[in-house]
């Protein structure tokens, strides 16, 4: 795994959350985006394809290789604070969102 990627220990964040399949479902993950609106249908749909770039990214991050395993879903979920998830997020290195790993993703050691 890069060194890149670290736990988030920021400060808490409202964000809008993408549910995240790759690799045919293998691979399950959030990307959280930080946003000022209160209803996820409210987002503007270019954060749809920042958040699929962050999910290649966080790919690349965990040694999996983007081109080959292919995002099969990025599907813009809710709005959420990113205090509900303390010790539980990766912080992307260079921009404003974080990765909450699910089912064959590494965990942030606390």
């Amino acid at each position: 795994m890069s060194p890149e990627l670290k736990p988030y220990d920021g400060p808490v964040k409202n964000v809008v959350v993408y549910n995240t399949y790759a690799d045919g479902r293998r691979l399950h993950f959030d990307v959280f985006i930080p946003t000022p609106e209160e209803d996820a249908s409210r987002v503007p749909r270019e954060m749809d394809a920042e958040a699929e770039r962050h999910a290649k990214e966080f790919l690349r991050l965990i040694g999996e290789e983007p081109a080959r395993v292919t995002v099969s879903m990025c599907a813009r979920c809710h709005i959420d604070s990113t205090g509900r998830y303390v010790g539980r997020l990766w912080r992307l290195p260079g921009v404003d969102a974080t990765i909450w790993p699910l089912e064959g993703c590494p965990r942030p050691s606390p």
